[in-house]
């Protein structure tokens, strides 16, 4: 049986090496800074401290058990967000890992569309996290009534863009295609009451 907390820490525990790269909603760069980011259990207690390099900030997040806002797959991808939503704003963070690499997001949705999006480059194995040339300028493209931004090769952003109204479903999704061929990806999905949907397995990309 699948354990979601086992599983955030099985593939998330240890010290990531970070760079945040915030997107505008055209998917152009407006800025990027380094981060690090310590993930451990003490004491039953999973602890997330993030630290902003360049200024010293500091913000943290612990929990015993996994929130019921969180969704976590076997392979250690997770999603948090509201359990529930309007067409009003709201702000998704999706992560996906590939051994001691991992990519992330952060989407804010607003009242018209998308206000910003950040994505973040991170590696446990020591030095630099390899994040994409500057200035990236993201490739976009429509996937039925969503958007699809790529910010580099093979990584792929699944976006709602719309001015959104009430009975309209919406998603927020993250895939990474790794060059050994392996699809690490989650999708958070709301309904058209606005409730969050459980994870479909397998991930679906819709």
């Amino acid at each position: 049986m699948h354990d979601p907390r086992a599983a955030l820490l099985q593939h998330n525990r240890g010290h990531w090496q970070g760079c945040f790269i915030r997107l505008g909603s055209d998917g152009s760069e407006e800025d990027r800074f380094p981060t690090s980011l310590e993930v451990q259990e003490r004491d039953g207690v999973i602890e997330n401290q993030l630290t902003y390099l360049a200024s010293g900030e500091q913000r943290a997040m612990n929990f015993e058990n996994v929130p019921f806002t969180m969704q976590v797959n076997a392979g250690g991808a997770w999603s948090l967000g509201p359990s529930a939503i309007t067409p009003l704003a709201w702000t998704g963070e999706l992560s996906v890992v590939h051994g001691d690499q991992r990519r992330r997001i952060v989407a804010r949705h607003g009242f018209h569309g998308l206000d910003q999006v950040v994505y973040i480059v991170e590696t446990r194995s020591g030095g630099e996290p390899v994040a994409p040339a500057k200035p990236l300028q993201c490739t976009t493209r429509a996937h039925g009534n969503w958007m699809i931004w790529q910010p580099e090769p093979h990584v792929e952003l699944l976006l709602d863009a719309r001015d959104r109204h009430m009975g309209d479903n919406t998603v927020c999704g993250l895939r990474w295609l790794t060059p050994e061929g392996q699809c690490h990806q989650i999708v958070r999905r709301y309904d058209k009451n606005g409730y969050l949907q459980p994870l479909s397995e397998p991930e679906a990309w819709e």
